[in-house]
């Protein structure tokens, strides 16, 4: 049987987890019939609370944690950095959690409260209800990285995601571009539906056809698939939501002697790295994810710091396009 975590005691009791913090470490400021409701659930459960959770509600730990869906990806490893550096100005340590799609959120979380961090710095690739209700439990700020938040609870950073979709449509439509094509990935991510949203809006204004595929992560999987689209298809521009995929699919049509940016025009939506070194090199809608770990950070530390004065908002950070080979 797994041990019982904090949040499993939360979440039974219908409590934050500070409350039962407060109950482990000053029980005399509990109204008695919480307190007695929690340790009933602790005693039920059999919760064995270490340091961190007895501390959680009173202590400071001078670190804040980053919870992150994959390390993988160049555009995470970068927003990283902005973090650290950010941090590192403002005195804190830096804890690093992945929460990767076949994890139990509630562990991960979990986990990331009983370390006994100050805040939190939160990148989901999906914002379910689900997210929320996990986040809501948490005692600390907590600021949302590259995603808009829905609840006045917590602050986020990020771009204007569907304005900048719908920017670089317009202006290849009015380039002369009709048949444009839209790569989106197979799981539904928050912020590639905005971008989806900002293309679908921009070519319904100009009353020409959507064009929409799904693609893997994998990038072993999308080259076939891109293989037998391009069998059929030769659109004039490709958007997609990755950089990477925008490169395997520049890299399919190459061998398929569709001259890029002749034939076909190609755009990403990051400007990773990788962007710089393809060839052609991949124009690109440039998310600033150094700036957006960066500011997230400051953000973060108002609410630390000022916690009666500071208060968590939606924080968007400008964006640019960065015109490179892959178009004409």
């Amino acid at each position: 049987m797994n041990q019982a975590k904090i949040y499993d005691i939360a979440g039974a009791a219908g409590v934050s987890l500070a409350t039962v913090s407060r109950v482990l470490n000053h029980p005399e400021k509990v109204k008695k019939v919480t307190r007695e409701k929690v340790l009933r659930i602790i005693k039920e459960k059999g919760y064995k609370p270490n340091a961190n959770a007895r501390g959680l509600a009173s202590r400071k730990s001078t670190t804040v944690a980053i919870v992150v869906p994959t390390i993988l990806r160049a555009s995470i490893s970068e927003m990283i950095q902005g973090i650290a550096d950010s941090a590192k100005k403002y005195g804190y340590a830096i804890r690093l959690f992945v929460n990767r799609e076949t994890d139990n959120p509630n562990d991960v979380w979990a986990d990331v409260i009983a370390s006994s961090v100050d805040g939190i710095l939160f990148m989901s690739d999906e914002m379910s209800d689900d997210t929320y209700h996990t986040v809501d439990y948490t005692p600390v700020p907590v600021i949302f990285i590259n995603s808009i938040s829905k609840s006045s609870k917590f602050g986020s950073v990020c771009i204007d995601n569907e304005a900048c979709a719908y920017r670089i449509t317009k202006e290849m439509i009015s380039r002369g571009n009709e048949k444009i094509m839209f790569i989106q990935t197979e799981h539904r991510y928050t912020v590639n539906e905005l971008k989806e949203k900002g293309y679908i809006r921009a070519m319904k204004e100009a009353n020409l056809g959507t064009q929409v595929i799904k693609s893997s992560g994998d990038l072993s999987l999308n080259e076939k698939q891109f293989q037998e689209f391009l069998k059929e298809n030769t659109p004039q521009v490709v958007m997609s939501v990755r950089d990477s995929m925008a490169i395997s699919f520049m890299n399919v049509a190459s061998k398929h002697a569709i001259k890029i940016p002749e034939e076909m025009q190609v755009i990403g939506f990051q400007n990773t790295r990788y962007a710089e070194l393809s060839n052609p090199r991949l124009t690109c809608v440039e998310t600033p994810i150094y700036e957006i770990g960066n500011v997230a950070m400051q953000k973060l530390t108002e609410l630390m710091q000022n916690p009666e004065e500071a208060k968590p908002d939606n924080t968007i950070v400008d964006y640019r396009i960065i015109w490179r080979e892959s178009t004409k």
